[in-house]
């Protein structure tokens, strides 16, 4: 419960407006009571940004269940991260540290979930170059991170303009945009194109 509001005001208002005495008195209990969850509101900024990296390693891994052969796979996997940064652009920020100014080092849950969602299109890419369909002249990784940089960089440009889309015709224009990026961005890693 906590957690699922703190991650509504950290959408509409940003990580700046939540406190966890805010959230206690929106949920109408003890301002101590979040506390028992989240000793800080560091703690609980991890626990949302570990929220949201384990929505996108479950979307990765859908991604590669649902689909069969490297290209649809990569095409659903990157349609799904864009569709995650729309939906939950501040939390996207605060998964990737845009957010959250500090020394420490992410908790070990956190850092685990994270690679996790990695290696979710760590493994399309390497199934693609096994099969011959990907580019091997580069390494899984390089590969699998300039995907992750293209998909990354067109949600991040877009999302500000889809919340402030109105009509069904806005958004269509962002999918067909959307689709496009994934065709240039399979083009570029794929044997032959």
């Amino acid at each position: 419960m906590v957690l699922l509001h703190s991650e509504a005001i950290l959408e509409e208002k940003g990580v700046q407006a939540l406190s966890l005495r805010d959230v206690a008195s929106d949920l109408g209990v003890s301002h101590s009571a979040p506390y028992r969850h989240f000793p800080s509101k560091l703690d609980l900024l991890f626990a949302l940004a570990t929220r949201g990296f384990s929505d996108l390693r479950d979307a990765m891994d859908l991604a590669w269940k649902e689909n069969e052969g490297a290209i649809p796979k990569l095409n659903a996997a990157g349609a799904a991260y864009i569709h995650l940064v729309l939906l939950h652009p501040r939390r996207t920020e605060l998964m990737f540290g845009g957010e959250v100014n500090c020394d420490m080092e992410p908790p070990d849950d956190l850092q685990q979930v994270g690679k996790e969602a990695y290696m979710g299109l760590y493994r399309i890419v390497e199934m693609g170059q096994a099969d011959n369909v990907f580019r091997n002249d580069f390494t899984t990784e390089t590969l699998a991170m300039s995907v992750w940089s293209a998909v990354h960089g067109f949600a991040v440009i877009n999302e500000r303009y889809w919340r402030l889309t109105k009509t069904e015709e806005e958004r269509e224009i962002i999918q067909k945009q959307m689709n496009s990026l994934l065709e240039i961005v399979v083009h570029g890693i794929r044997i032959n194109p």
